[in-house]
């Protein structure tokens, strides 16, 4: 195994608790997400009855105007696309849209509200908040979300027992389906050692697969192989 490909292993074989932090942080996103909403709305509010008709207008073809360079311009930035293979992300520019207009409408009742002093405040810190989110959600392999489990392992694992049988000993197919059941044991494993000996597990999966068929084990990782993905459709050695 190269060291580049070691690598690929074993950021997939700790993928789970990445995962988890990760869907962690975004139930808490979505959370704070909700408690905003509340004041957001009355902001805008206050900002619809504090802006003169004309320039709710103006601002709104602005953001009319935003939206569709959104549109135009998130199929080209999207990693993974080709410039100029898929036409305008209309749901993306909508979204542009509504949030320009949101943002000078809370704006604008921040402004009635409170004054410049707090609202420059406020907007200082959401741009903190924003980069610092940015920054630790940025793609990566080690944090990519998972993919490719069906709900058929998820209900396996209550009835499947701790495997003690050699993975030379497994049959290819086997070998595949437990690599994908293992994903869902990361999550439930109650302490470190329990942790460790899973990925350990899944380690030796990976591994015995790559030595039964390192040119399909290579064409699933070059897929953009998931943590609980599965690599069998890509393998020639079934038995």
């Amino acid at each position: 195994m190269t060291p580049q490909t070691s690598a690929v292993v074993v950021s997939m074989a700790w993928a789970g608790r990445l995962g988890a932090d990760r869907t962690a942080r975004r139930t808490v996103a979505r959370v704070a997400g909700m408690l905003l909403a509340v004041p957001g709305g009355v902001l805008a509010m206050i900002g619809a009855m504090n802006s003169s008709a004309a320039a709710l207008v103006g601002w709104s073809l602005v953001g009319a105007g935003a939206g569709v360079l959104v549109a135009v311009g998130a199929p080209r930035l999207r990693r993974g696309r080709q410039v100029g293979v898929s036409g305008p992300d209309v749901p993306t520019g909508v979204a542009a849209t509504a949030a320009f207009i949101a943002a000078y409408l809370v704006i604008t009742g921040l402004l009635a509200a409170f004054g410049g002093g707090l609202t420059a405040a406020v907007l200082i810190l959401l741009a903190i908040a924003g980069l610092r989110a940015g920054h630790r959600d940025r793609p990566g392999l080690r944090d990519r979300p998972a993919a490719g489990p069906n709900a058929h392992d998820v209900l396996a694992l209550a009835t499947l027992p701790a495997s003690s049988v050699p993975v030379a000993e497994m049959a290819t197919e086997d070998l595949c389906v437990a690599w994908r059941r293992s994903y869902f044991l990361l999550f439930i494993a109650t302490d470190d050692p329990a942790h460790q000996l899973v990925v350990q597990r899944r380690q030796d999966f990976l591994d015995e697969i790559e030595r039964r068929d390192r040119p399909g084990f290579l064409r699933w990782l070059d897929s953009g192989a998931k943590a609980g993905g599965d690599p069998a459709p890509y393998l020639t050695t079934r038995g």
